[in-house]
Parts: C-alpha cells; structure tokens; sequence
C-alpha cells in the first residue's frame, strides 16, 4: 500500500480591522510585530490578499465557507450565518418551534465542518462574529449580547458552527470584559477591574471617544487570556489532529490597549495618513460618507489613536510568540500550518477617515495574511492577488483534507505551481441600493463598481498605491473597464445563491 502523509494540524490566527500595512514584515517601520515577522519570514507573506467585503460578518463567513457573500448571504453585520439548528427558534413567538427536515434547508459547510468530518478536533476562541451581536435573546444566538445577559450561554462550550468546543468574547474594547467566557474569566480572576469597568467612567478626548488606555491590565487582556486558553486546550486534547481558530477582537475600536501597554506607545512615531484631506475621493461615493470623518480632529489625537492601534497589534503580536513557543513545546511546530490573517482595515486617517465604512478602498480591503506551512511548498512572497475565499481550499490543501468541489475559492498552491492568473472580489451591502458595489483586483489595479450609481473607481497600484488618481474617465481604460463589467456580472450570475438564506422551510 501506498504511504500516506498524517495530516496537518491546522491554527488560524484572525484579527479584526488590521490593515495589510501594520506589521513589519509589511514595511511597516513603526510597528513592533517581531513574532509575526518571523513567522513571515519562516514562511509566506501574501502582498496582495483581499477581504471579501469591509465589515467584519461577511468576511468572516467568507473565510470559514470559502464562499463569496452572494453564495452564503451573510451580506451585513446583523445578519447570522445559516444553521439548521437556529430554524427551530420562532422568531415571532417564543416557546414554538420548528424543526426542520434534514437536508431540507441548504447551509453551507464551515472550515471546522469540514476538518471535523475529516476527523479533526475542532475548537475556537475570542470572536467569530457568525450570528449578531445585537440578536434579542429569545432567538437563542450564542454570540448575542441579550443571550448572555439573559444567563442563556454560562455553562455552554458549544458546539458551534463545526467546532466542538467554544470560548467567546463578545465586543471589543474593556467592555467586553463585562460579557461572554472571557468576562465570566475576568469577573472571576480579577473583581476589582470589573468592578471599574462597571462604573464606565473612561472616555477619551470629544474627538474620538473611545480613544484611551483600557484599565485592563495586560496580563488579564483578552490577548493574553486567548492565548492561556488555547494552549490549556491544546494540552488537555485527544491524540488526534485539531483545527483552531483563535479571534482577536483587536485592533478594531475602541483604541484602548491595556494602560501599562498604552504607555509604552505614547511617545512612539506613526507615519502621516495617505490624502487626509480627502483629495483622491473628489467625486466619489466615500465622499459623502458623513461618518467617521476627521476633518476637524486635531492631528495629535489622530496620532494617538495611530500609536494605541500599534500598541494593540503588539498585544497581538506578544500573544502569538507565546502561542508559537507552546506550540514547539509541544512539538507541534513542524506538523501544525499556521495563518495569521484579518477581516479588514481601517482607515486610519486614509482619505480624511477612520474606522471602516461600505464603501471600497484599499485602507480596507487589503489586510495581512501571513502561512506557516512546514513542507508545503509555498514561496517565501506571494504578489498575486488572493482572497479570503481562497483560504478555505488552500488550507485543506496543506492539510491534506479534500474541501468540498462547489467553492467559490481556489487553491493558491496549485495556482502557483501552474503560473495561473488569479483575481480577488470583494462585494459590499448594507440595503441601500446606491453604496452597493463589487470589486475586483488583479495584480495591477483596483476596480470597483457602484451599478446603483453608474460610478466607477479604477486604481493603478503600480504607479497610485495610495489611490489618488481614478483612472476610470480616461478612454485608455474604456475596454478594461466594461470587460471588468462583465467578469464580475459573469460572477455574480454564478455565486448567487439565495437559498443560503434560508432558515426556515417555507
């Protein structure tokens, strides 16, 4: 008989809201990511990797299902991902249920789904985001705030979603230690800070107000405690292989890293915002967004909201040094693939904003996605555009699990072993016809349509990688554009699949 290679262990270390610029190993000369820039430089640095959508849910569903929105409909925040078992819960009227037949209302299957099918433990920790945040208690949804306040969760570790076992935060920031496991932890661990919490007295300057240290300590940190818990599991497993995704809350808003942490970025140099004055977006959809602008912000609040972002990705970065040594003191290194990757950026300043928006732009599609893949073949830079949806397929690859065949992504293993060509596609919605738009990279440009608009954004990133110059009114790009037009209706006609949708049988 043939020998067979024992499959992979599988870690996926994902942030919220991190720019594609905020590590070292990215060019990035003020940022403090040592344990990520050496696992770039043990492994593979994706350049040109690109979020699905620009709002947390979307993406996220994205990447567990290797499907594009319009395939598994997880189109906004606020939206769940389908799941037979949520169809039993009445929306309407508590105490009555459904159930539905098996088979009978399509979901689409996880990452965990598929590794735990294939055997594999499966577990996750910190955020997924899968169900809203907001969702009324009575529906039941694990990571609902009301759910848990409701007492509903205390004693549950799931499954959830193809994982096995689940520990949650639930928001971001110091209020986040008031909810989920990892608030029970801290409640537990240490009543004092929770007690401060409580009063909510911490605000930052008018400008930006949840600008300020968190009085979290940073050895109580949700970095730091998502880290004690993996390894915990890790130690406690089955013999068998395991699949673990680790979310990272940060460095998403509120901008408040633990104090003592705070204080060693307070003096520390950031780079200037590309076009704060919102020069590139003349005309363009995201200038009339009216949110998040910062036109009247003093430039040294910008700056602080700039250093305590850095600050939260070294929170990040010590807490996945301290995972990577667990790792290779369980002699797990060499058998374990490891990605580090994000949902999507932050303006950060960019074009006169901060935080996100539904609007495209390259502050917040492009994010990090670093592969430490022992023997799997990858080079050490990889400048193709690639997707979100391309991490599904490219994993159970480097595994050696086989992914389902009706993915929207591809494996960027074989891709580059064949020298292909690949695009990577990004759809936006939040129900309003007029901020609608889709995406599309290639290794040269930008593009992005607003049908509902009839208006158009074409970036040269080669000549403009701070997109300052839209090219689309320029006849020499007439025939890319209605061609690009055309490649991205020839998708939609094939992702789209409403079913997805679905959570009841009629």
């Amino acid at each position: 008989m043939p020998e067979t290679k024992p499959r992979k262990n599988v870690l996926v270390l994902h942030t919220d809201q991190e720019r594609a610029d905020s590590l070292g190993c990215a060019g990035n000369r003020f940022a403090r990511t040592p344990n990520l820039d050496r696992l770039a430089a043990e492994g593979t640095l994706f350049t040109r990797h690109v979020a699905t959508c620009p709002i947390c849910s979307p993406s996220r569903a994205s990447l567990l299902t290797g499907l594009y929105p319009p395939g598994h409909n997880l189109w906004c925040n606020g939206v769940a991902l389908n799941r037979r078992e949520y169809a039993s819960v009445n929306s309407f009227q508590e105490g009555v249920s459904f159930e539905s037949p098996a088979g009978f209302v399509p979901e689409p299957l996880t990452m965990a789904d598929i590794f735990a099918r294939a055997g594999y433990d499966t577990a996750c920790f910190g955020k997924l985001h899968l169900t809203p945040y907001l969702a009324p208690a009575h529906l039941r949804f694990p990571e609902s705030f009301a759910s848990w306040k409701e007492g509903m969760f205390e004693e549950w570790n799931g499954p959830y979603y193809g994982f096995r076992h689940a520990e949650f935060t639930l928001g971001h920031g110091p209020q986040a230690g008031l909810r989920g496991h990892y608030g029970a932890w801290l409640r537990e661990s240490y009543p004092d800070v929770v007690r401060e919490l409580a009063r909510g007295r911490y605000r930052g300057p008018d400008e930006l107000r949840d600008l300020f240290p968190s009085p979290i300590p940073s050895e109580a940190h949700y970095s730091s405690w998502l880290t004690a818990r993996f390894l915990a599991w890790l130690r406690d497993r089955k013999e068998t292989p395991f699949f673990a995704f680790i979310g990272f809350p940060d460095p998403h808003h509120p901008f408040t890293p633990s104090f003592d942490i705070a204080a060693e970025f307070e003096d520390t140099e950031v780079p200037e915002p590309a076009d704060p004055e919102g020069r590139g977006v003349k005309g363009s959809p995201l200038e009339h967004l009216a949110q998040h602008r910062i036109h009247r912000m003093p430039r040294e609040v910008l700056r602080r909201a700039q250093r305590y972002t850095n600050a939260l990705v070294f929170q990040i970065d010590r807490a996945v040094g301290v995972i990577l040594e667990g790792l290779t003191a369980l002699g797990l290194a060499d058998s374990t693939v490891v990605v580090f990757t994000s949902d999507h950026g932050d303006f950060l300043g960019d074009h006169g904003y901060i935080r996100k928006a539904f609007a495209a732009s390259d502050s917040l599609l492009r994010v990090p996605l670093i592969v430490g893949a022992p023997g799997g073949g990858l080079p050490p830079l990889v400048t193709m555009p690639v997707s979100s949806c391309d991490l599904l397929p490219t994993i159970a690859r480097l595994a050696g699990v086989a992914p389902p065949d009706c993915l929207h992504g591809e494996d960027i293993v074989r891709l580059l072993a064949q020298g292909a060509r690949h695009e990577a596609f990004a759809f936006s919605h939040n129900g309003d016809r007029q901020w609608t738009n889709y995406t599309m990279y290639d290794e040269r440009f930008r593009f992005t349509w607003y049908p509902g608009q009839d208006f158009v954004e074409l970036f040269d990133h080669s000549a403009d990688p701070w997109e300052m110059t839209n090219l689309a009114g320029q006849s020499a790009f007439r025939d890319y554009i209605e061609a690009a037009k055309r490649r991205v209706a020839d998708n939609l006609a094939v992702w789209y699949n409403p079913v997805q949708a679905r959570f009841c049988a009629w």
